[in-house]
């Protein structure tokens, strides 16, 4: 999804922010992954490493968006009724999500930093909602999950602003 042959994963005993910033988050492996994908990050201030995360959650909301719009068209005539509306549903959780992004980001832009947290939760809540929708037979659960945790490395960097 993110790892790119450029990645530079830095030693775990790093100072460098986006390491700080991903031994706070639920899945230290995955945002290492995801953050050093950018060759940026190894010198990013909280507000490249903000673009960063929260634009690499963009993409991947966009991404996903537009994967289940692929499944829909696909689905017709071809799958249960139940899958293709819990389908329906997560194409417009994901039309949330990428709203939020969009305004994250757009924040980012006029460095207006309060709220970043609740838009990276509301980004979080619009994949759990998706997944819940399946009832545990989701086919993009692993799609659901990067942008969980992408949402998650999101809110640990909004913390950085906190205190400014």
């Amino acid at each position: 999804m993110f790892l790119g042959s450029n990645s530079a994963t830095p030693d775990v005993n790093s100072s460098e922010l986006a390491t700080q910033v991903c031994k706070n988050t639920t899945n230290f492996s995955f945002c290492q992954a995801a953050v050093y994908s950018d060759t940026r990050a190894p010198k990013a201030d909280r507000y490249l490493l903000s673009y960063i995360v929260f634009g690499l959650a963009y993409k991947n909301a966009t991404n996903t968006s537009d994967y289940i719009d692929i499944s829909l068209e696909s689905m017709e005539g071809h799958a249960k009724d139940d899958i293709i509306e819990a389908m329906q549903k997560c194409q417009g959780d994901y039309k949330e999500a990428i709203q939020a992004l969009s305004e994250a980001l757009n924040d980012l832009d006029s460095e207006t930093f309060e709220g970043l947290d609740k838009l990276a939760l509301d980004v979080e809540n619009s994949a759990r909602d998706c997944e819940a929708g399946f009832n545990g037979n989701s086919p993009i659960s692993e799609k659901n999950r990067n942008l969980i945790q992408l949402s998650n490395i999101c809110s640990v960097v909004s913390e950085l602003f906190s205190y400014s």
